[in-house]
């Protein structure tokens, strides 16, 4: 049976905008765009606690410094193996900041560059990879869904 690693990623929202951050080089997909997240650990959940949400919460304040006390919603998972035959299932959440203290403080180790670029931005970027792209539409289509209700 093969294992494999969970991670989770959030698309941040503020003011039409969405905070990526520039994978650092020699970790898969380095130097390309990304949400800020990572790894789930064992610390990250226990009985009747929603493990995904908060691994993403504590992902978000140690890579880029943002305490989410807005609402973070499910918009998809995908499964893949990365550059280090690593099989990995990756869970895309989303947060529209509203109340939430939006003064950024990346992670020296983790994050070397970060943007806020609007969804158009971001698909044309040059370092915006297919999977990315494909997370984004996911986020969009959401969104409409969402505004129609």
């Amino acid at each position: 049976m093969q294992k494999f690693v969970v991670v989770v990623e959030c698309a941040i929202e503020f003011n039409g905008k969405i905070l990526f951050i520039k994978r650092p080089n020699g970790v898969h997909a380095g130097g390309l765009l990304s949400f800020p997240g990572g790894k789930v650990e064992s610390n990250d959940g226990g009985r009747n606690i929603n493990i995904l949400v908060n691994a993403v919460k504590r992902e978000i304040l140690e890579e880029v410094g943002l305490d989410l006390i807005d609402p973070v919603r499910f918009i998809t998972s995908s499964y893949f193996i990365d550059s280090n035959n690593v099989h990995v299932l990756d869970t895309v959440f989303y947060c529209n900041i509203e109340n939430s203290n939006i003064e950024i403080k990346p992670s020296a180790r983790e994050v070397p560059e970060y943007f806020w670029l609007t969804a158009d931005q971001a698909l044309i970027h040059d370092n915006a990879a297919d999977w990315l792209k494909h997370y984004i539409s996911c986020i969009e289509r959401e969104k409409k869904i969402t505004a129609a209700l």
